[in-house]
């Protein structure tokens, strides 16, 4: 951008690729070396007031802005914030003009620059944009090679097939999203005939509209019509029912029964995921739906496309009501709760409360689903909203603020969906006796603390769903009646929640259970019952004394089937330990065990367990994980993830720290039986830890992945060099020689390794001086951070940087530091080499010791 051009605004209509556009501007920007700024990209929508706008701006600095009334002091506030760098500010999606000022924008100062898009002229005029660029369709050869290129690689047609598949191209009037979903919804078509049908639909769909926008919406349109399933047509248009730009999270979507429900014809939950998962994929493979990979690279997002959004609404006609994410206050006026609907979607609005109506003038014989969600400030429902709509199906109150439920609930008898997920206010609900067409009933996390009358009435209920809630207890004698159950949580926050474990097995129908015992008795005979049959997801947990609820550890992947110990005796075989663990057992969870555990192969039935996950926290006495020895076999060889958290006895990881002239320990250093396979290495707040493990054990983290230590104070050093070592390697083979360079620095003359790590992040550590002496080649790494480690004055990484224009994929994208307040620095891999001597006004990369491969 040129200086004295402070503001750009880039127009046209939708699905031309304005926001394609301003991504690459976006990437470009940040690769420019000679001009290091901040790039703060903001998704603005229509509904996006000012005090939305200034703190969707402020996140891009990792900033909050106060909750200030005062909207001058708010704006002030940003003004300061974006006056501390260079800053280009993208504001993509504009639908109406805002007064910088009042949001805190300083324009010109310190170069501070504004990019923003929009589908209206008028308003980059009252934007007072200095350049304009207005977008416009491809012209028709750009327009076939984008239709070419989007059905994927290797495509050959025939010279007839080629001329109808041009055709098909020029009726998506040269907009990029249509070639793009048109395209994608071709994908596979070989046959002459089926492009000739694709032709002749389209042709066909002309007379729908003669504007610009009803062209857009033909075209995509024909990629809806051609999915050729009701059933997976049905579940787009449920997609559309959330906000504008909303980032749908994939794993909570596979888990929504009323998503779910979609599939109610195949008989079993797990089925039924699959096939959720299933047309989820299909719709993002026909460009229907956009996937994108969460900060943690572990969940992942679905997003619609505004145009594909509207194209959708535009289809659902008067039947949907979708006012999702507009800000309401109150419910939508009278008139538009016409009698022919059927769906409304009223999510992420901010509405108080639903005062009495008139049933004569709210009749809504043909409603069947109504969702409300996250309004979180709605307090009360009246009893007469509901009576006006007897044939409601599905009832989504989760995440508002209701205190009770109406009477007239009770009334709802063809009811199959009640979902009241973080109501947290929940205290009463009226009687759910007459709901016997119900088939998920969701209290997840919310305040409800007795059992609703009329529960064992539910015959028809498949999922039921506690988890974290206050319920106190459940009566005896309820389970065995929900003989239909598929889905049981009933891991409540009260350890006063339990039922027998001969209840919960009597459930033959049950797929998938979450559960906490309160006895070691209930918990073994459960687990007996596992090995020969039970459902195939399970969550147990055996809690003896105080509970806490466990925190989710970002960066690592959930399993189905899952053991958590708290305060028990697990090391022995006593009446106070629990017998064993379920053969399939995939993640272990032990929590302040009371028996002096000395390590994980004193547990028994561990060895030969299949565990891929283990999490060890607050074990007093623990002073390493596995014990390593010459005549042990490689323990629990399946392990990918272990979290060590609050281990304040903790030294080292393994036991037996080898003498490098010994010869590799058979079954522990060979090829193929690395330590565990373990990929993901999480240690938080071991304060007696002061090295993870020495040079010569380094092998057995050959798969290692991710490494995060944190708030470790007496570690000194993450791969430890030893006097011993260095003797000890004097006496054997020349080729692992070493040689002293300094005081502080050790060189092998071979390499250490850690090939297959991608991200490092240390924090927290005041007596770290260095991860290693010697140098550890680490060509795969992508991701360090280092943060508040005051004393480390070298890493010794080898890493590979990236090249002049884009870098390879497995090159170090990003660097962090932060040494004391204040003191930071960031380094993305779309900077240059030159950026990563002036990362830090302290601390360098290369005086950190990180070199390159190249």
């Amino acid at each position: 951008m040129e200086d004295d051009v402070l503001t750009i605004g880039i127009y046209g209509m939708g699905g031309v690729g304005k926001t394609t556009l301003v991504t690459h501007i976006h990437n470009r920007l940040l690769k420019e070396a000679s001009a290091p700024r901040k790039v703060c990209w903001v998704t603005v929508s229509q509904e996006c007031d000012v005090p939305t706008l200034q703190q969707r701006i402020s996140k891009c600095f990792n900033h909050t802005l106060r909750e200030e009334e005062d909207e001058i002091k708010r704006a002030a506030e940003l003004s300061h914030l974006l006056r501390r760098e260079s800053t280009v500010i993208i504001l993509d999606d504009l639908w109406h003009t805002y007064d910088l000022q009042e949001v805190g924008i300083p324009l010109g100062v310190n170069a501070c620059k504004l990019i923003l898009t929009t589908r209206s002229l008028d308003i980059c005029g009252q934007m007072k944009c200095k350049e304009l660029v207005k977008l416009e369709s491809l012209p028709e050869t750009e327009a076939w090679q984008l239709f070419v290129k989007n059905l994927g690689r290797g495509v050959v047609f025939t010279p007839e097939v080629e001329s109808v598949a041009k055709s098909v191209a020029k009726e998506c009037a040269g907009l990029p999203l249509g070639i793009v979903v048109v395209s994608g919804s071709m994908r596979g078509k070989e046959e002459i005939h089926e492009w000739r049908s694709a032709l002749k639909e389209l042709k066909e769909a002309r007379s729908e509209g003669p504007g610009m926008e009803d062209k857009v919406f033909r075209v995509l349109k024909f990629s809806y019509d051609r999915l050729n399933d009701p059933v997976v047509q049905r579940c787009f248009l449920h997609l559309a029912l959330y906000p504008e730009d909303f980032k749908i999270e994939t794993a909570d979507l596979l888990r929504n029964p009323v998503y779910l429900d979609f599939f109610k014809d195949l008989k079993s939950h797990e089925e039924q995921y699959y096939r959720g998962h299933a047309v989820v994929k299909k719709l993002v493979n026909v460009c229907l739906l956009e996937r994108s990979q969460g900060s943690d690279s572990v969940f992942d997002f679905l997003k619609m496309h505004d145009l594909v959004r509207d194209m959708a609404i535009n289809m659902m006609g008067s039947r949907y009501m979708v006012k999702a994410g507009l800000g309401l206050s109150t419910l939508p006026a009278l008139e538009e709760w016409v009698e022919d609907l059927e769906i409304v979607s009223l999510m992420r609005n901010s509405i108080t409360e639903i005062p009495a109506v008139r049933q004569q003038s709210w009749a809504l014989p043909r409603l069947w689903e109504l969702h409300m969600s996250q309004n979180y400030s709605l307090r009360s429902i009246d009893g007469s909203f509901f009576s006006c709509m007897p044939t409601l199906q599905v009832l989504d109150l989760s995440g508002t603020g209701i205190r009770m439920l109406p009477s007239s609930i009770s009334n709802l008898v063809n009811l199959t969906h009640l979902l009241l997920r973080f109501c947290l206010s929940l205290q009463r609900m009226p009687s759910l006796a007459r709901l016997k067409a119900l088939r998920a009933l969701d209290l997840h996390e919310s305040g409800i603390e007795e059992v609703p009358e009329g529960l064992r009435e539910l015959v028809n209920l498949r999922c039921l769903d506690f988890f974290s809630s206050g319920l106190k207890q459940l009566p005896p004698g309820i389970l065995p009646e929900l003989s239909n159950l598929q889905t049981l949580c009933l891991k409540g926050r009260r350890n006063s929640l339990t039922v027998q474990a001969r209840e919960i097995m009597s459930l033959s129908k049950l797929e998938k259970l979450s559960y906490k015992f309160g006895d070691i008795q209930s918990y073994d005979s459960y687990v007996e019952h596992l090995q020969v049959g039970g459902p195939k997801e399970w969550e147990l947990e055996l809690v003896k004394g105080r509970w806490r609820q466990n925190e989710i550890i970002a960066g690592v992947p959930i399993f189905s089937r899952t053991v958590t110990l708290h305060g028990c005796c697990v090391g022995g075989d006593g009446p106070k330990s629990p017998t064993m663990l379920p053969k399939d057992v995939e993640h272990l969870e032990i929590r302040g065990a009371v028996d002096g555990l000395k390590s994980l192969t004193d547990i028994p039935s561990i060895t030969n367990s299949k565990l891929k996950r283990c999490t060890l926290a607050k074990i007093p006495g623990m002073k390493y994980v596995v014990s390593v020895s010459q005549s042990s076999p490689s323990p629990l060889p399946c392990l990918e993830f272990l979290e060590l958290i609050g281990m304040m006895d903790l030294r080292v990881l393994a036991e037996k720290e080898l003498c490098a002239a010994a010869p590799a320990v058979p079954g522990v250093l060979h090829e193929g039986n690395k330590f565990w396979g373990l990929k993901g290495l999480i240690i938080r707040d071991c304060k007696k830890m002061k090295r993870l493990l020495t040079h010569v054990l380094l092998p057995l983290l050959a798969n290692l992945e991710q490494l995060h230590i944190g708030f470790c104070d007496q570690m000194e050093e993450v791969i430890e060099m030893t006097e011993v070592d260095i003797e000890c390697q004097g006496e054997g083979d020349t080729s692992g020689s070493y040689m002293r360079s300094d005081a502080n620095h050790v060189r092998l003359a071979s390499t250490l390794s850690l090939n297959k790590m991608k991200t490092l992040g240390l924090a927290g550590l005041p007596a770290l001086k260095s991860v290693c002496r010697a140098t550890i080649s680490c060509p795969s790494l992508q991701k360090v951070s280092l943060r508040n480690c005051s004393k480390l004055a070298c890493t010794s990484l080898l890493v590979q940087l990236p090249r002049d224009g884009e870098p390879p994929s497995n090159c170090l994208q990003e660097l962090k530091i932060q040494i004391g307040e204040g003191k930071s620095a960031v380094w993305n891999h779309t900077l240059s080499k030159f950026c990563l001597a002036r990362m830090s006004e302290t601390i360098s990369a290369r005086e950190l010791g990180f070199s390159s491969v190249m």
